[in-house]
């Protein structure tokens, strides 16, 4: 007989649930990581500055190093003649130092000699035969100078523990001469696709078989957020086959993820083996939400497993909105990263039903005012979506719809949006896609609306082209 989901959770109550279920979804303990392997870690310690950043005054022109009061007055019709006394260069320290009317020649990144407090660019000065330089332009004291510790100074907090590692901070630390740093070990994640109809991607497709897409799909996307996703392919609706993949599966890591075999049929006993294997078993067993109901979510002797959805836009909203935020705790993240979301203008209207959260892919477009959202409304089985959509946008439980023009939140798939370079809108032409092939290296984005909406886009200024069927009023043939 098939099991019914009889109690429904939001996705805040679900997350709730685990969460007491595990004592609290937290880190998973720390590690050393040397600065060229640390790009999309999170730091699990604060770094406080030891040195200051620079460590010296250093000029930040080419030019030449001067006392600022020396050079009071100076313009391009009356030049000030300074003598030229000495060099800085770059990684040593000036043997010279500067008095009043002297000069000290200095490159970009070197020491300031004693005595002088700016610097003149080059390009306002002029070498003379006799050693001298002449100075077309007046100075303030710390002009072209970058300061001791104007960056960073010593006892700073240079970066909190918590954040996300880009190439920007492992410059901080590699500035204030560290050459490794404690981050977050990363989550294990077993990541295994269920159901007898699947094959992998490269096989030869059989009648009634369709290729395994929340594998590749889902294991790419928890690469993207820092986690260490392991696939352990497909494994068919197989009772005792899928009891010892997913108990392997879980000595060795510390999330397992199925996809599949979740929802309410009789080939579907994922939640039967989550109970069987420990406690305490099943403790979400379907969302409230759409797509992404038959959602199932276990904790098991201290380890999480869930299930997800079989269709590919189920699974992935399902692991965008319940399980991204457990892993990014166990990663060690404060918070999802801003990056991931933007606001938007609806293109058109979309329904939705009452009593449970839904979310709809989108495509972004920019218009004059900022981006629109076109909703794709093609089901959760589709795979186009995937490929077409570059986030979500959410349906509140007790709104039944949302408006044409209306402002919303994007939900990103990744960290940022791919603009195209060309924008087509409307109905759909096959020769379109030829067309693009030729025209090369340019990004391009085709939403298919129909005629009207392509129309009503082009004069809304989000699409370059419109795409449109004409009728013929005698055939009635488009």
């Amino acid at each position: 007989m098939a099991v019914v989901f009889h109690h429904l959770l939001s996705i805040d109550e679900a997350l709730l649930k685990v969460d007491e279920a595990l004592g609290g979804v937290r880190p998973l303990g720390s590690e050393k990581a040397a600065l060229d392997e640390a790009l999309g870690r999170v730091l699990a310690q604060s770094i406080e500055a030891k040195v200051d950043s620079p460590p010296f005054d250093r000029s930040e022109v080419d030019g030449y190093a001067v006392e600022a009061s020396s050079v009071y007055g100076a313009e391009e019709d009356r030049p000030i003649r300074l003598k030229v006394v000495g060099e800085s260069r770059v990684g040593a320290l000036p043997q010279v130092s500067v008095s009043e009317g002297e000069a000290v020649e200095i490159a970009t990144g070197a020491p300031m000699p004693r005595g002088a407090n700016a610097v003149v660019m080059v390009e306002y000065s002029k070498e003379e035969l006799d050693g001298s330089v002449l100075v077309y332009r007046s100075l303030v004291p710390g002009e072209n100078v970058a300061q001791a510790g104007s960056d960073v100074m010593v006892g700073d907090m240079a970066l909190r523990q918590g954040i996300l590692l880009t190439h920007r901070e492992i410059a901080v630390i590699a500035a204030l001469g560290h050459d490794d740093v404690v981050v977050y070990r990363r989550p294990r994640v077993a990541v295994l696709s269920t159901g007898d109809e699947l094959a992998r991607p490269g096989d030869l497709l059989a009648p009634g078989k369709i290729y395994d897409v929340n594998g590749v799909a889902i294991s790419q996307m928890m690469k993207e957020l820092g986690a260490s996703p392991q696939y352990f392919g497909i494994v068919p609706d197989d009772y005792g086959d899928l009891k010892r993949v997913i108990e392997e599966a879980l000595a060795s890591h510390d999330l397992v993820l199925t996809s599949g075999s979740t929802s309410a049929g009789l080939g579907d006993v994922i939640y039967k083996i989550f109970d069987e294997l420990g406690e305490p078993g099943v403790v979400v067993h379907g969302l409230k939400i759409r797509p992404g109901k038959p959602t199932v979510a276990a904790v098991i002797n201290g380890k999480l497993a869930v299930g997800l959805p079989g269709f590919p836009v189920s699974a992935m909203i399902a692991f965008s909105v319940f399980v991204q935020p457990m892993l990014l705790k166990m990663m060690g993240l404060r918070a999802s990263p801003k990056s991931w979301s933007e606001r938007a203008r609806l293109a058109h209207a979309v329904q939705a039903g009452r009593g449970r959260r839904e979310y709809i892919p989108v495509n972004l477009v920019t218009a004059p005012e900022g981006l629109v959202a076109y909703p794709l409304l093609k089901g959760s089985g589709s795979t186009s979506t995937l490929a077409m959509a570059d986030g979500f946008i959410e349906v509140e439980e007790m709104r039944e719809s949302l408006e044409e023009g209306e402002m919303v939140g994007v939900r990103l798939f990744s960290s940022r949006v791919q603009l195209a370079d060309l924008t087509i809108i409307g109905s759909h032409c096959p020769g379109v896609d030829l067309v693009l092939e030729l025209m090369g290296k340019m990004e391009a984005k085709v939403i298919n609306v129909g005629s009207t909406g392509g129309w009503l886009a082009v004069k809304r200024g989000e699409a370059d082209i419109a795409g449109t069927h004409l009728l013929d009023a005698e055939s009635l043939v488009y």
